[in-house]
């Protein structure tokens, strides 16, 4: 992942669950989070983002937050194919759906709200309205959806294409 200044600026903020939160939740700026606290401080500020979760931001805090974690790391890897991110993402529901109320109300609430929004993810990938593998650095560089509309835009191409020649061939 590009940590450069502009390109930190590009992407959206982090949008954790919780303020607390280091990496559950989208955006998460995981390969700086991993250079440590101080990197990942310095960039946000020279970025003009906004710091988000507990110090040290390479933690985790709670079980949640652990499971998301192991998430970001393979949604992190631009080299990760559509299959890897949705078996992460099937991973992460196994993983917090062990959370128990015992870990904590909240904590049990994010899990079941979390798992909610990945099974909306998944179901959107699978019926192509997503591109499988998305929000992630690798997966699927267009969806089934946008798939097939660039083929109508080819057939299109390639029918003007021919028009064209066939009038050529006329005149």
């Amino acid at each position: 992942m590009d940590l450069s200044i502009d390109a930190v600026k590009k992407r959206g903020p982090e949008r954790h669950l919780t303020s607390s939160y280091n990496f559950a939740g989208p955006g998460t700026e995981y390969a700086a989070r991993m250079k440590g606290s101080d990197f990942y401080e310095n960039l946000m500020r020279e970025a003009g983002r906004k710091i988000v979760g507990t110090k040290p931001y390479d933690v985790p805090i709670n079980k949640l937050d652990s499971c998301a974690k192991t998430h970001d790391k393979v949604y992190n890897n631009p080299n990760a194919s559509a299959s890897q991110v949705q078996t992460a993402d099937r991973d992460f529901q196994g993983c917090i759906g062990k959370i128990k109320a015992s870990d904590g109300i909240q904590e049990k609430l994010l899990a079941v709200a979390a798992t909610a929004g990945f099974d909306a993810k998944l179901a959107a990938e699978k019926v192509g309205v997503l591109r499988k593998g998305s929000f992630a650095e690798g997966g699927d560089k267009r969806s089934a959806f946008g798939k097939k509309l660039g083929n109508v835009t080819g057939l299109g191409s390639k029918a003007s294409s021919v028009i064209q020649k066939k009038i050529k061939n006329i005149f």
